[in-house]
């Protein structure tokens, strides 16, 4: 709920930690996953679990990890936890209060904390992998109802959309937009099921500058033109569905959003 400098991860420019959405929970007692559909440590999911006035501190971000700040850590990115300049042997640390599996297939049968390193998470969707996300999902909501029965907090990020608008691929883009549907899907099941359940779904920004010019819904066929190979301005929706959705309506700074989740759970 607080803006920082460009490349700083949950952080002031001073240096000082800002508490994070995933703070707050595990203050309240709360179990907290984060889950993405790429690298463990890049700026999303370290924004959620880590600390730093530089996204790039892969050492530094994934020790934050040791003070044990969240209940699941889901993605890809093992060379992070095991080729380090700062000669920790951090599997080993985290061994102590994590189970450290390498597939989402063992995040269920690992008993307590768990960080899964799974590789698949780094590979492009296509038709064979297109479900993994969803997969996953399932799994974490699985893994944090077994972890607490007063709710929790689950950030899940379909995070090569982004690598997609970068390379200016439109097939890429559409691919990775089903491939989270997927797991919007999966969080929107729990959500009927459970009752209680608020989902956001949003993003950090648009990137590519992509533009709709035609289409045809017989044919399945559409033109998109991308306008840059980088972040862009533009406007993001917000959709919430659940108990306080309601509180996500308007235009607002998008810092409003970790504010007005923090409101509906004091």
């Amino acid at each position: 709920g607080e803006r920082h400098a460009n490349r700083h991860i949950s952080m002031t420019e001073e240096g000082e930690a800002v508490p994070s959405l995933s703070d707050w929970f595990r203050g309240k007692g709360l179990p907290v996953g984060v889950v993405t559909l790429g690298n463990a440590v890049d700026a999303t999911p370290t924004a959620f679990y880590g600390h730093s006035v530089e996204r790039d501190n892969a050492d530094e971000l994934t020790r934050c990890l040791l003070d044990t700040p969240v209940d699941l850590l889901c993605g890809s990115g093992i060379r992070q936890f095991t080729e380090r300049g700062d000669g920790i042997d951090l599997i080993g640390e985290l061994s102590k209060n994590y189970r450290f599996v390498r597939s989402i297939d063992e995040i269920n049968a690992a008993e307590g904390r768990v960080v899964c390193i799974d590789e698949r998470m780094d590979e492009a969707a296509e038709e064979s992998n297109l479900g993994l996300l969803a997969e996953a999902t399932r799994a974490a909501i699985d893994k944090l109802q077994e972890r607490g029965d007063k709710g929790f907090f689950l950030m899940v990020e379909g995070a090569k959309i982004d690598y997609a608008g970068h390379s200016r691929c439109l097939p890429g883009s559409v691919i990775e937009m089903l491939s989270f549907d997927l797991a919007v899907a999966e969080a929107l099941k729990f959500a009927d099921e459970n009752g209680q359940t608020l989902v956001v779904v949003t993003a950090d920004h648009e990137t590519g500058g992509l533009v709709l010019l035609d289409g045809d819904e017989q044919s399945g066929r559409i033109m998109g033109v991308y306008t840059t190979d980088d972040h862009t301005p533009a406007m993001l929706p917000v959709f919430a569905y659940g108990p306080g959705a309601d509180r996500f309506c308007g235009t607002y700074l998008n810092t409003e959003i970790a504010r007005r989740i923090r409101e509906l759970t004091r």
